[in-house]
């Protein structure tokens, strides 16, 4: 059905849920590591992007097939209304390679950009954050007022 094993009960109320009119501005992908959160949230927000753009996604299927174009621009890192958030590489060359411990305040307060213009190719924003657990605190509170106060289509996708 979906291609991930063990998490149909999970996948059919995403897929529910995406068909709805008002459906909720932020999930949490919680569980052990290496179960698949994020891939599931990525395969979530391929559909919400695809659909909310007006084109059709399989009913049995969490994520469009990945022919599609917009799948392919989210695939590329260069669909404009997308982002994620995750850890950074460090910048020093003798960290060459290594991930930085948080994901900072800076980057948070990157998404205005997105979080304040109009979606540029359908009706919703997606901002995926990989892993919310990896926040510092400086970070997690810049993020509180725009789960708080959501602008209108944008929904949050928090791995933890």
């Amino acid at each position: 059905m979906t291609g991930w094993v063990g998490h149909d009960a999970q996948i059919a109320e995403l897929i529910a849920a995406s068909a709805t009119e008002r459906m909720h501005h932020g999930w949490i992908f919680a569980g052990p590591k290496g179960v698949g959160k994020a891939g599931i949230a990525f395969d979530f927000a391929k559909r919400l992007l695809v659909a909310g753009a007006g084109r059709p996604v399989p009913a049995d299927r969490l994520a469009p097939s990945d022919d599609d174009a917009m799948v392919k621009l989210l695939m590329a890192r260069a669909h404009p209304d997308f982002v994620k958030l995750e850890r950074l590489e460090r910048e020093s060359k003798a960290a060459e390679g290594q991930l930085a411990r948080n994901i900072t305040v800076d980057q948070v307060r990157g998404l205005a950009r997105l979080l304040h213009s109009a979606p540029a190719m359908g009706s919703r924003r997606i901002v995926l954050i990989d892993s919310a657990d990896d926040l510092e605190t400086g970070a997690a509170n810049a993020l509180l007022k725009s789960l708080e106060e959501p602008p209108t289509g944008a929904v949050f996708l928090l791995v933890a």
